[in-house]
């Protein structure tokens, strides 16, 4: 395997090397067989060894190489399992850039791909209750084990965090998770038993995905339009099939930025109760809206599973999370808490309790959202408005790439310039999604002059033509 330099423009800034590490090389046309399908989702690669034989190159190339796919989010690893095949349904492992003295990113890189709060008042408000947490009356329990949906005093500020007009919840149907992704392998968890696939948009939250090939579920996309999934093709799925669960995210869609109205609401719900189908209703961003929408929770509260957490609002440290059950369904999700954690971490459990409890959730919040919505007006301005789907209080924007861009090359092409985004390929069900697009984290970025730099590339990299960045022999 070899790569070859390409021709770019002088302006393009972008550099590629005549030969690439072996490891990269490996890596690299082992990504090129997942894309492609040769590798499809839940398979597994050949073992380090063999391939390593196979290649005629060390081990330790190969096993280099594998790191660097698990890094970028399309392989994870099992010593019982082997390399499993994700196919990118998991975000990269990338850690935080660092940062100069003037707070900018020290790295060439600026991440735009990671789903995080938009300021640090997190950390502000955390140095300020750490010194006071011994004189909470709760703070003995710190120590002792808790019960696994989490302690009553976390399961009423759980319901707290999730009400919204016309929507209060019981704390007797709240279990307390490790964040939103625990909460929905809780939910699964208890779903599992009854056969069936889970439906939901055609571009989904990647979790999902990543959970499909562990509790060995079919994943089925809906076609979807600006108001949300489309009830003549979701009718059409529970007609045909055995329908385990309906997944959606009503509140600013994860990747299209969509708000499921009201009407699609209510036709999502009147089809789950003709065909007695539970509703995964994942409501991360929910919080975020100031006006918002009736829960689907609220709406059909027998079947559906809310599930919502502290990391987007918060931060994602303190991985908090809450599950409403429908009735009587709380102890099988707590039963899930109990097998993989054991409990909710209880001293994040108590921070987040207190600020919630107190107002610092809230003044939280009230922070994040303003500063979204300047980055919001900031993409709205950089980036043609034709091919944008936004919200003032989303934390990503949806940008689509028209022909001849593909979502994959746009997203190489955006990070050989110094960019990274998700391609549409992280979050599609099957490789028949016809919609190419990237979505773009606006908080991710460590200041707005870094976003400001960020955008121009993204739309620099439109108004270029796709090139091969590596060639393969």
């Amino acid at each position: 395997m070899t790569t070859e330099n390409n021709h770019t423009n002088g302006d393009d800034n972008v550099q590629t090397k005549a030969r690439q590490a072996p490891y990269l090389e490996v890596s690299r046309a082992l990504e090129e067989k997942v894309r492609s399908g040769i590798y499809p989702t839940g398979s597994r690669l050949p073992a380090q060894r063999d391939l390593a034989v196979e290649l005629g190159i060390n081990v330790s190339t190969v096993s280099r190489a594998y790191k660097e796919l698990q890094a970028r989010g399309l392989i994870v690893a099992s010593k019982r399992r082997g390399s499993i095949v994700t196919g990118g349904a998991m975000p990269a492992v990338q850690s935080k850039p660092a940062r100069s003295a003037t707070g900018e990113a020290s790295n060439t890189v600026i991440d735009l791909t990671v789903n995080r709060p938009a300021t640090d008042q997190f950390l502000v408000h955390l140095a300020r209750t750490m010194s006071s947490l011994p004189r909470d009356p709760r703070y003995p329990e710190m120590q002792e084990y808790q019960p696994p949906q989490g302690p009553d005093w976390a399961r009423v500020a759980g319901a707290h965090w999730m009400a919204a007009p016309g929507f209060t919840p019981s704390p007797d149907n709240v279990v307390v998770t490790s964040g939103a992704q625990h909460g929905l392998y809780a939910v699964l968890s208890s779903l599992m038993g009854h056969d069936g696939v889970i439906l939901s948009d055609q571009l989904t939250y990647y979790g999902l995905k990543a959970l499909a090939p562990v509790f060995q579920f079919e994943l089925v996309g809906i076609p979807s339009d600006d108001d949300g999934l489309l009830p003549e093709q979701l009718e059409d799925a529970c007609r045909r099939m055995r329908v385990k669960a309906i997944f959606t995210v009503p509140n600013l869609q994860n990747p299209t930025v969509v708000t499921m109205s009201l009407a699609r609401r209510a036709a999502l719900v009147d089809i789950a109760r003709r065909h007695h189908i539970a509703i995964i209703e994942d409501d991360v961003y929910g919080p975020l809206l100031r006006t918002r929408l009736p829960t689907i929770a609220s709406l059909c509260p027998e079947l559906t599973f809310h599930v919502t957490s502290t990391s987007k609002i918060l931060a994602p440290g303190l991985r908090v999370g809450y599950v409403l059950t429908p009735p009587n369904g709380a102890a099988l999700a707590a039963e899930a808490v109990r097998t993989t954690a054991w409990m909710p971490a209880p001293l994040s459990t108590l921070i987040a309790t207190r600020w919630i409890e107190d107002g610092t959730a809230q003044a939280i919040l009230d922070a994040q959202r303003a500063e979204l919505a300047v980055r919001q007006q900031l993409a709205r301005e950089l980036l043609p408005k034709e091919l944008l789907k936004s919200d003032p209080a989303c934390m990503f924007v949806w940008l689509r790439v028209p022909a001849p861009w593909r979502s994959d090359d746009f997203a190489a092409n955006a990070l050989a310039r110094g960019v990274s985004t998700m391609p549409a390929s992280a979050f599609a069900v099957d490789r028949s999604t016809s919609e190419h697009g990237v979505r773009i984290n606006l908080a991710c970025a460590v200041s707005r002059d870094q976003l400001v730099s960020a955008l121009r590339i993204v739309a620099q990299t439109l108004g270029d033509r796709p090139r091969a960045l590596f060639g393969t022999i």
